[in-house]
């Protein structure tokens, strides 16, 4: 049975290391592909991505449910890549 963010990110948030695990392997590949297209550079799409995935899991306490997790999720990675993004220049 495939449960949705919410229902994960809930797990998660309650020490369930299974649901953040399902949270991360659900995400992961949207956020490499995210990276990618902010930076169009593989090598630093792959670190950045590992880096937003950390941010979101350490900070997923703050996750109060007012947007959908994926909102969420976006805002951290963009903030995320943009910072990226001006250190390159």
């Amino acid at each position: 049975m495939l449960e949705n963010d919410e229902t994960l990110v809930l797990r998660a948030q309650n020490g369930d290391m299974t649901a953040l695990d399902a949270l991360v392997r659900i995400h992961q590949s949207w956020v490499f592909n995210l990276a990618l297209r902010m930076t169009w550079r593989r090598d630093v799409a792959e670190d950045a991505a590992q880096e937003i995935m950390i941010k979101a899991v350490t900070r997923l306490s703050s996750f109060e449910g007012r947007s959908k997790f994926r909102t969420w999720l976006h805002r951290i990675a963009v903030n995320h890549l943009l910072d990226v993004r001006k250190s390159e220049k």
